[in-house]
């Protein structure tokens, strides 16, 4: 504005507002230009954010909480972005199973993580049931792994409370250690 830079507008943005190179702006205007363009960075930004890894929606609420976006660009992002497939709930309950599960997490442990991340009960109940993957496999690959640390190797009982711990249920603990009675 008057030889100055003050905001900036998408190429797209240009053309929908019909903006011409020396055109006189009064205060409204320049005032809806900029939020114009304050609304399209951060819809930049939001964009690359969901795009990144899955999401939930209440994980992307809380992103636009965080940046300070008002409930009307909020909603009409999340719908946006939820009706393009951009945010799924059931997939990114999936795609945090799978993770999990293979970084050695307990069903319970998944669990909890997923309702923190706004999860519906019957989603985390149908993902969990369709994962299908043996929680005593799990359990037996993380303790082959734990095994080999020296803080566990001659201490059963140790290893047995880190996995009860990380929310495996005590008697598949017991079951996979192979232990008769742990005091």
């Amino acid at each position: 504005m008057d030889g100055k830079y003050s905001f900036s507008l998408t190429l797209s943005e240009l053309v929908e507002e019909r903006l011409k190179n020396g055109e006189e702006i009064d205060g409204a205007r320049l005032k809806q230009l900029k939020k114009r363009s304050e609304d399209g960075k951060l819809r930049m930004r939001a964009l690359e954010w969901a795009m990144n890894r899955p999401h939930s929606v209440r994980e992307f609420r809380d992103y636009m909480f965080r940046k300070k976006a008002d409930e009307a660009m909020t909603a009409q992002l999340t719908d946006e972005f939820v009706q393009k497939g951009y945010l799924d709930d059931a997939a990114f309950a999936r795609w945090l199973v799978e993770i999990r599960g293979r970084a050695g997490k307990s069903q319970r442990a998944i669990k909890t993580e997923l309702f923190k991340k706004g999860i519906a009960r019957e989603i985390v109940d149908e993902i969990l049931e369709a994962d299908g993957e043996n929680e005593e496999e799990r359990l037996g690959l993380l303790v082959a792994k734990k095994s080999r640390l020296s803080r566990y190797k001659n201490d059963p009982q140790k290893l047995a409370k880190y996995l009860v711990q990380q929310g495996f249920n005590w008697q598949t603990v017991k079951e996979v250690l192979s232990l008769d009675r742990i005091e």
